[in-house]
């Protein structure tokens, strides 16, 4: 009885362990869910970012970020975006009378002569003249949705949507900057469905 017992009582201690293995397993597979659903709660409540590329931006000051749902203004900060005030309309930027630009432009800015606009089937935005001639190009990595020149024409922002999925609203966004004077990219601030208006506010 005693040689036939031992089998059964390891079977069982195994048993045991296997089942108090899974359950830990579950636990924390729960709480990482939990944990990582709550931070994404309160990154899209807060506008949390912790990402630093922001300070290489000279204007990044100057820039506003305005949710038309509050009414609330933004602007960029170590953890992200913080309110400094409420409005009821921002300054729209006006359009360059570029009657050349056909169906597969989707937007198109202009600064002191220098005219930005998005390709969408070539998926590249294009610097040049008011006039059409190209004079720097640069590939985007997802669907650009806005373009905005500084108040000195040295930046250009470029707010992008990455559509993940067939979900409608499944959107991530990103608002970046090009230095147009080395051509560096620098994301300034990214979230998930964080839509916002931007404009640079002027001295």
């Amino acid at each position: 009885m005693c040689w036939r017992g031992r089998p059964v009582y390891r079977r069982r201690q195994i048993g045991k362990i296997l089942s108090t293995a899974v359950l830990v397993l579950g636990v924390l597979f729960f709480v990482l869910v939990v944990d990582g659903l709550a931070f994404l709660g309160m990154k899209y409540v807060f506008h949390l970012d912790f990402t630093q590329d922001y300070r290489q931006v000279d204007e990044i000051g100057q820039l506003r970020f305005w949710d038309g749902w509050s009414g609330k203004v933004y602007i960029r900060y170590p953890f992200g975006l913080r309110p400094i005030e409420k409005r009821e309309h921002v300054p729209e930027q006006e359009k360059p009378a570029s009657f050349w630009l056909d169906t597969t432009i989707y937007d198109v800015v202009d600064s002191g002569g220098l005219v930005a606009w998005y390709d969408w089937r070539e998926r590249k935005i294009f610097l040049g003249s008011a006039d059409g001639e190209v004079i720097e190009s640069f590939d985007v990595a997802y669907d650009a949705k806005k373009l905005v020149f500084s108040p000195d024409g040295r930046y250009l922002l470029v707010y992008e949507i990455d559509y993940r999925g067939e979900i409608t609203d499944d959107e991530y966004c990103y608002y970046r900057v090009i230095a147009l004077e080395d051509g560096v990219w620098y994301t300034v601030y990214a979230g998930y469905r964080e839509w916002f208006r931007v404009y640079w506010e002027k001295e």
